[in-house]
């Protein structure tokens, strides 16, 4: 910025620029998560193992990339529900070549592919990652077995002996690439607000700036050095200077005495708390501007803001001070003259 050799200028300039530093980390992260995502997504698959081998191994882990020659059509015997909705994927029962018995966990469009009327002339392999049969699972499974079966074949003891300790997901990949997307997305997301807020803020600034020659903004900073230890409004990071006023406490805001045409105290509130104070200025072009912005526990705000406005009233420059419908009918008058 042009004829900038103030303290506090540069503060708020810097302030404004640790939006710009957090946004770029959130936009590497996101990157990042997204090339590992891609490197995941594109990490050879393994050999899959005979389920066969895997179903009466007590050492078998989840998560092993197994298949099963399927040459009979799928049996439902059971699906979880979600608010009354039986979900798509749902337990079946298979069997392959050899008449072994397996527990698979598909979707209706894989259901769909074996429930065909030549599979046992022309079996069907499928895929998926073994998981272990869980209580209700294996309690439903031997229940709608025994029931199809019209006796009781399958029990709580030889379950295991004849479908085993693991069944087939079919409908979980493995890769668990989904986190990836997700944190990705929600990097980006932090990325755009404070790549947002940090854009606004320079473009807020560069307008400012704009608008006053290098001498003005040299002869501004001059003046806000010389009163920097005794200016009784420094914690708010607002200077009174003789002919312009100085806020540096959000983005930076310079006005002219003799641009102001009104002023009123204004507070915030967020569900009918308090939440800040401060001075709505506007300008001989109908800008808001908003200055003084004290703190929340301030216990002397009010007797502050109201210094500040006296302040202005000093200046003799016919500056309307306060909110009522009489200034705000007297501003409109005053703005359409200035025009």
């Amino acid at each position: 910025m042009k004829g900038l050799n103030s303290a506090q200028f540069e503060k708020s300039i810097r302030r404004n620029r640790i939006f710009l530093i957090v946004s770029l980390v959130f936009l590497f992260a996101t990157i990042f998560l997204i090339v590992l995502g891609v490197k995941n997504q594109n990490k050879e698959i393994p050999n899959p193992v005979s389920m066969k081998d895997l179903k009466f191994n007590s050492e078998t882990k989840d998560d092993v990339y197994a298949y099963i020659d399927v040459n009979t059509e799928p049996y439902l015997f059971a699906a979880y529900e979600n608010d009354g909705v039986e979900d798509d994927a749902k337990f079946y029962f298979v069997m392959d070549a050899n008449n072994n018995l397996y527990v698979v966990y598909m979707e209706s469009d894989d259901y769909k592919k074996l429930n065909v009327k030549n599979i046992k002339e022309n079996p069907i392999k499928i895929v998926g990652l073994t998981k272990e049969i869980q209580s209700d699972v294996k309690e439903l499974a031997i229940s709608s077995y025994n029931e199809e079966m019209g006796e009781i074949y399958l029990t709580d003891e030889n379950f295991k002996d004849y479908v085993g300790l693991i069944y087939l997901d079919m409908v979980t990949d493995g890769s668990d690439l989904s986190i990836y997307y997700i944190a990705g997305g929600v990097s980006f997301l932090f990325f755009l607000g404070f790549f947002t807020t940090y854009l606004t803020g320079y473009l807020k600034n560069k307008k400012i700036f704009g608008k006053y020659s290098k001498e003005e903004l040299e002869r501004i900073s001059s003046e806000i050095y010389q009163i920097e230890e005794t200016n009784p409004y420094s914690k708010m990071k607002l200077y009174l200077l003789n002919d312009y006023i100085v806020d540096t406490s959000n983005n930076i805001v310079i006005l002219r005495y003799t641009d102001i045409l009104w002023a009123y105290p204004y507070e915030y509130r967020y569900n009918g708390l308090l939440v800040n104070k401060n001075i709505k200025v506007i300008n001989n072009k109908n800008k808001i501007y908003e200055i003084a912005n004290t703190k929340f526990l301030d216990k002397n705000k009010d007797l502050t803001l109201q210094e500040i406005l006296n302040k202005l009233a000093e200046k003799d420059l016919d500056i309307i001070l306060g909110y009522n419908k009489e200034n705000k009918k007297k501003f409109k008058e005053k703005l359409k003259n200035q025009k």
